[in-house]
Order: structure tokens, then sequence, then C-alpha cells
């Protein structure tokens, strides 16, 4: 493709076959073949070259009432491609779904599947987790991210989406996708991105139109990516971690199977009389079989213990006691989910009232300092008004002092002249 660079490992299809090389998988890939993504998971278009270099290099965003969408021309017909168009023609039921975890609930959600990295950044590493989460953490960075490079690394938003599929929550894989391609537009250097998406998209657009012969092959995933799952990671202890109850998806048996079953966790009928109550079709499903029960044989073929439960009871109070085990752990996972958010809500509002306080430091602190100037200020109005009082008293005093001392000449005069006068006398 001329001007757009191919990334072998964006957008591959994903290898859900299970043989008997790949069994410690079988449980992830029963939970994605099962999973609302599927669709997204293994589709397989015939691509054009030529249609999606044209979208690529046309392609222009544009927001029309609060709503965007990328616009383009593709052989001469234009194409829109939407959120909601995306969820139309990837099959996604997720309309309604979440795109975003608070931090609390991405940690404890990751640190429950075993992952033994640092827990202070939002970027894992796929090295560090066990075989079946890496294998579920490496299919969707390959196949649904728009990431094209540094595939070890986990971003935040993988992350929340395989959260999400562990925990039962619905998430917009719509939203992301739709993100990607948006984000995409403005790059420096573009690539051919959600090749096998885009076709889909063109296909449903440009129903009338003939596709050209210059087909390209899809990148798929292939058996070879088990050996990698198995692989040790560096400063992985080894440890596996299983999946979250909810994510197991009960087995269908075969018919073979149905055969074989009865014989481990039924009761042995007797054989002059069979028992009638459980038919052959039908196993045990009782999560705790007992191999020492042995039944009665009476005339009707009922096979009771000495309780008067008959087996097929059993079997229905084993599973109603899984369904209300299963229902608690739900409840357990829920709770423990509105728990770690509200006090992410709270630690949010903690974040806030801090960063205030922050902002209004500077404020208080010139308000203490222009206080105190004001309060100095008027101290030393207070002194100078004291001072000239202290000065007043003291030139009283100096007055007073000036009187007296006018005073004793007069009577000194007033001496020597009577003194004179007594002279003239003599």
């Amino acid at each position: 493709m001329t001007g757009l660079d191919f990334c072998s490992k964006h957008n591959m299809v994903a290898y859900m076959e299970k043989n008997d090389g790949n069994t410690e998988f079988h449980q992830i890939m029963d939970f994605l073949t099962n999973s609302s993504i599927h669709f997204a998971l293994t589709v397989s278009p015939i691509v054009s070259n030529l249609f999606v270099e044209q979208f690529w290099t046309s392609a222009k965003s544009k927001t029309v009432n609060n709503i965007s969408y990328i616009d383009a021309i593709v052989a001469g017909n234009p194409v829109t491609i939407s959120e909601a168009s995306i969820r139309s023609d990837i099959l996604f039921d997720d309309a309604d779904g979440i795109d975003t975890l608070n931090n609390y609930a991405i940690f404890d959600t990751i640190q429950l599947m075993g992952y033994e990295g640092d827990l202070n950044i939002l970027t894992f590493n796929k090295a560090l987790f066990s075989p079946q989460w890496k294998f579920l953490f490496y299919t969707m960075n390959h196949c649904i991210s728009s990431k094209s490079t540094s595939w070890d690394q986990i971003p935040t938003n993988i992350a929340t989406l395989v959260i999400c599929l562990a925990t039962n929550q619905k998430y917009n894989f719509s939203k992301l996708i739709f993100d990607g391609m948006m984000r995409h537009l403005d790059a420096s250097k573009k690539f051919v991105m959600y090749l096998r998406f885009l076709q889909i998209f063109l296909k449903n657009q440009l129903r009338d139109v003939p596709v050209p012969m210059n087909y390209f092959p899809v990148p798929t995933l292939t058996k070879k990516v088990f050996s990698f799952m198995v692989k040790k990671g560096k400063n992985f202890s080894g440890n596996v971690t299983p999946l979250f109850n909810s994510m197991l998806v009960q087995p269908t048996e075969d018919e073979g199977e149905v055969s074989e079953r009865p014989s481990k966790s039924q009761p042995i009928p007797s054989p002059t009389h069979p028992t009638k109550d459980q038919p052959e079709s039908q196993p045990d499903l009782s999560p705790r079989p007992s191999p020492n029960h042995i039944p009665d044989s009476n005339p009707k073929g009922s096979s009771r213990n000495h309780g008067g439960q008959s087996s097929s009871d059993k079997s229905l109070s084993g599973n109603e006691d899984g369904l209300i085990l299963q229902s608690v752990y739900d409840l357990c996972i829920s709770l423990c989910t509105q728990v770690t958010a509200q006090a992410a809500k709270i630690k949010d509002l903690k974040a806030q009232i801090k960063q205030f306080k922050k902002k209004a430091r500077p404020v208080i602190n010139h308000h203490k300092a222009w206080f105190r100037a004001a309060m100095l200020k008027k101290q030393q109005k207070k002194n100078d008004i004291e001072k000239p009082k202290k000065r007043r008293s003291v030139s009283k005093q100096g007055r007073k002092a000036v009187k007296s001392s006018k005073g004793a000449p007069s009577v000194q005069t007033n001496t020597h002249w009577d003194a004179l006068d007594n002279d003239t006398i003599d």
C-alpha cells in the first residue's frame, strides 16, 4: 500500500481452535467464544487494498449536533463512519456500556488477576500474568486495540476492557474503536488501522460497487501463540491464577460423554430392578457426588437413601447450592466494586479539597500579611500619638522649673536692696 504503513500484528484474527496441545487455554477460549465480541475477534473478510487506502487518505472528521463522524470518499462514493455504525456493523450491543473505571477498581481487579508488577502505574506488563490471563490480554491487544507497537505493554483502555469482560460489566467497544480511528486522523505517520473492521464498514456501505481484485491477506494468529503464552516472563514467579468463577463456561456434553458420566457420578442401578427416576440422558450434575451411596432396590425401582431423599433430589439440591454460591460470589464482587468506587470518590473529593486549600493558601497568606501590616501601622500611629503627650508633660514640668527659677532671683534682689538700706541707715 503506497503511502500507508502496514502493521502485521494489528487487528488480527483471533485463534480459537481447541486441541490437545492447548488444553490449558480451553477455559479462556470457551469464555471468548461465548462473549459478545466473538464476531469481532474472528471475522475475516476479504480486504481490498485500494478501498482501504482511499478511505484513510481522504478521511476527515466532522461534528454535527455534538455527534462526531468520519467522512471519506471511496470509489467515488461517500462513506460515513460513526460510533453507532460501528456498533451495528461489528454486532456490538454496547450502547449503554462504560469506557472508563476509576484507578482503584483497576488496581484491585488487576491484582485479583494475579498481576505481579507495579500497581502504581496504569500501564501493565503482559509477561507478569499467568498463561490464561496473558492470552486474554494478548488477544485484546492484537485484535481489538488501536496499538501498532509496544505489544508487551497493556494500556489503561485495554485493562478496563478486560476487567469489564471478566466481571460481566458492559464495555463500550464501539467507542474504543471509533476514538482510535479519530485519533489516527491527526497522526503524523499513518498505518492501515483496523483493516478487518474497515472492510466490513465499506462492504455495508458500498454494496453495489464492484470490489477491485487487489486483495490483501488478513493477519491471523496461529497456534504458535500458545508457546509464547506458556513461556515464563522475566520477574514472574510462575504462580497460576485461575479465571474468575463468573468467566467459567459450563461444558456442553456430547453423547459419548453422557454415556460415560453416569457410571462415575450416578448410583449404579440394580440388575433386576433398574432405577427409572433418572434417565440415561440426564447426567448427575451434583458438584459433590456421594461415591458410597448405595441405592435401595424396591419393586418400584426408585433409588432412595436412608433419609428418604432420591438421587435426583440430591442432584437438584446440589445445583441449587451451586447457584446460591455463585449468586453470593457475584454479589460480593458487585459490593466490592461499589466499595472501591465509593472509596475512589471520597479520595477524589479529598484531593479536590486539598487542591482548593493549596490554591487558597496564597490568598490567605496575603490577607494575613496585610493584616499584620495594618496592625503594625496602627501600632505605629498609637506610638506616635503617645510620644507628644510625654513631651508636653516634660515641657510642663520644665515650665514649672523655670517659674520657680525665675522667682528666686527676685527674692535675692530684694534681700540685696534690704541690705543696702540697712547700710545707709547705719
